[in-house]
C-alpha cells in the first residue's frame, strides 16, 4: 500500500469521492477543493463558499452522475450547487419560509431536496429553474430512500397522530401510495436493492420493523422484546436483511417469510472454528533509527497473532442504561459487495471486529485490536475489509488471507476514518484535520 502526501481537511465526514471515482472533494474551512483521486496534487477545482458562520461547510454530496457537488451551511441557511465541468455555473438555494436543517440530492442528480426546521416541509428544487414542489410534514430524521432505478422516492411522514410511508413518483413528484404504520416514531427507512420492499424501523425504545411491499401492503412487522434497532443493512440481492439491535444481537431476516432465520450474538468467549486475530505490540525495529527518527520513536509497531479457540474478548464494556448518551448495542452492520460476508461492531466490545459468513450464518473471524475500532468499511469490489483504530496504521482483513497492517509514513497521523474509492483501488485515510490517499499496490 502506497500513501500520498498529506492534505488539509476540516471535517472527515465531508471528504467524498465522486461516484465515478475520478475526483475527491475536500472541505477546507469555507473552500471546497476537488482533487484528482489518482494524483491528489492535481487540483481540478476550488470553490469559495459565501458562508459567514462557522463551521462554514456542513454538508458535501456529489450528484449521481458526478457532474455537480452540493454544499450546505445550515448555520447560515444556505445551500449551493457547483458544476464540476463549468466553473462559472452555480446555483444558490435559500428557503424564505423555514430554515433548512438538511439537504441532499434526489436520485436523478438534477433535483435538490431540503428539509425545513420542525419537519414542516420537504422542498424539491430543480436545477433547471423549473417549478418548486413541496411535501408536507416529512420526518427529516428518517431521511429519504429511493428505488434502485430512481423512479420512486419514499419518505416517512406523520399526520393525524400516525406514522406513514409515502411513495412519490420522481418524474412529477406526485403521491403514488401512502401506507400507515403501527409505529411509535419512525427512525429510518431503506429500500431493498431489488426494489420490491421498503423497511421502516421504529424508535430505539421499541423493537419494531415494518416490511412494506411496492403494492403498499405491510407484509410483516418484525417485533421483539427490549430496545429497538440501531443499525440496518440489506444484502446486495435484497434476500437478506440484517438488523443490529441495542441488545448486542444481529437478527438476520430472509425475504421469503420475513422471519428471523438467525440471531448473531456477540459473546465474550469465542468458540467454534472462527479465526481469532489478536493485535500485539512488537519491538522497535532498527531500520527506523535513521531517517525521521524523532517522529518514528513514538510509533507503536504491532502485528496480528492467530489465537486458538476458545478465546476471550479482551475489552468488554458494560452498558450503563441510566445514561442518555450511553453507547450500547450493534453500531455497524455491513454486507460485502458479494453478500457472502457480514461485518459487525458492538459498542460493548469496542476493540473487536466481527465477520460472519452468510452461507451458514456462522462466525468466520474476530479481529481484536489494541485500540477501539473507529471505522471500518468493505471494499466495493472484493471481500476486503479496511478498518482504523486511531493509530498511524491502516488495517486490512481479506478473506482467506488474514489481517495485514500498513503504517502511515507520518507517525503523528492517527487514522480515525476511512472511505473506499468507488473503483476499489484505494481509499481515503482521514485523521483530525488531515487527509491522505492510500493506493492498493498488490
Amino acid at each position: 500500500m502506497e500513501f500520498s502526501d498529506l492534505y488539509k481537511q476540516s471535517n472527515a465526514a465531508l471528504v467524498k469521492f465522486s461516484p465515478d471515482g475520478q475526483f475527491v472533494a475536500v472541505a477546507v474551512d469555507h473552500r471546497l477543493i476537488v482533487r484528482n483521486s489518482e494524483n491528489p496534487k492535481q487540483v481540478h477545482r476550488v470553490y469559495s463558499c459565501a458562508y459567514t458562520a462557522a463551521p462554514h461547510i456542513q454538508e458535501v454530496e456529489w450528484s449521481a452522475d458526478s457532474m455537480y457537488i452540493l454544499t450546505a451551511s445550515y448555520a447560515t441557511d444556505r445551500v449551493d450547487v457547483w458544476s464540476v465541468e463549468d466553473e462559472s455555473w452555480r446555483c444558490a438555494i435559500t428557503d424564505e419560509v423555514a430554515r433548512v436543517e438538511k439537504a441532499t440530492w434526489a436520485a436523478d442528480g438534477r433535483h435538490v431536496l431540503t428539509f425545513g426546521e420542525l419537519d414542516l416541509r420537504l422542498s424539491i428544487w430543480p436545477l433547471d429553474g423549473g417549478e418548486r414542489r413541496y411535501i408536507q410534514f416529512p420526518k427529516a430524521r428518517a431521511g429519504v430512500t429511493f428505488h434502485p432505478d430512481g423512479t420512486y422516492m419514499a419518505i416517512a411522514q406523520r399526520h393525524d397522530y400516525h406514522d406513514f410511508v409515502a411513495v412519490y413518483d420522481t418524474e412529477d413528484w406526485r403521491l403514488v401510495r401512502e401506507v400507515a404504520l403501527d409505529t411509535v416514531d419512525v427512525a429510518g427507512l431503506s429500500w431493498s436493492p431489488d426494489g420490491l420492499h421498503i423497511v421502516a424501523w421504529d424508535t430505539a425504545a421499541s423493537y419494531s420493523v415494518a416490511v412494506v411491499n411496492v403494492a403498499g401492503m405491510v407484509k410483516r412487522l418484525v417485533e421483539d422484546e427490549g430496545l429497538g434497532v440501531r443499525a440496518c443493512a440489506w444484502g446486495p440481492t435484497g434476500q437478506l436483511l440484517a438488523l443490529g439491535g441495542h441488545d448486542r444481537r444481529v437478527r438476520v431476516v430472509n425475504h421469503l417469510t420475513w422471519r428471523t432465520m438467525a440471531t448473531l450474538v456477540h459473546r465474550a468467549t469465542v468458540t467454534g472454528d472462527a479465526d481469532v486475530f489478536v493485535e500485539a505490540e512488537i519491538g522497535q525495529p532498527l531500520a527506523h533509527q535513521s531517517r525521521a527518527a524523532l517522529a518514528q520513536q513514538h510509533r507503536v509497531h504491532t502485528r496480528f497473532d492467530l489465537e486458538p479457540t476458545p478465546a476471550q474478548i479482551r475489552a468488554v464494556v458494560p452498558a450503563d442504561v441510566h445514561r442518555a448518551d450511553a453507547r450500547m448495542g450493534v453500531s455497524l452492520v455491513e454486507f460485502n459487495a458479494e453478500g457472502s460476508l457480514l461485518a459487525t461492531v458492538c459498542d460493548s466490545m469496542p476493540n473487536a471486529l466481527w465477520v460472519w459468513r452468510t452461507s451458514d450464518l456462522q462466525l468466520a473471524a474476530v479481529i481484536q485490536t489494541i485500540r477501539p475500532i473507529r471505522a471500518c468499511q468493505w471494499s466495493p469490489v472484493e471481500p476486503t475489509l479496511a478498518f482504523a483504530t486511531g493509530a498511524a496504521t491502516v488495517y486490512l482483513w481479506k478473506q482467506d488471507h488474514g489481517c495485514h497492517l500498513y503504517e502511515i509514513p507520518s507517525a503523528t497521523v492517527g487514522a480515525t476514518s476511512l472511505r473506499w474509492s468507488p473503483n476499489g483501488d484505494g481509499l481515503a485515510v482521514l485523521s483530525k484535520g488531515l487527509l491522505a490517499l492510500a493506493y492498493i499496490t498488490a
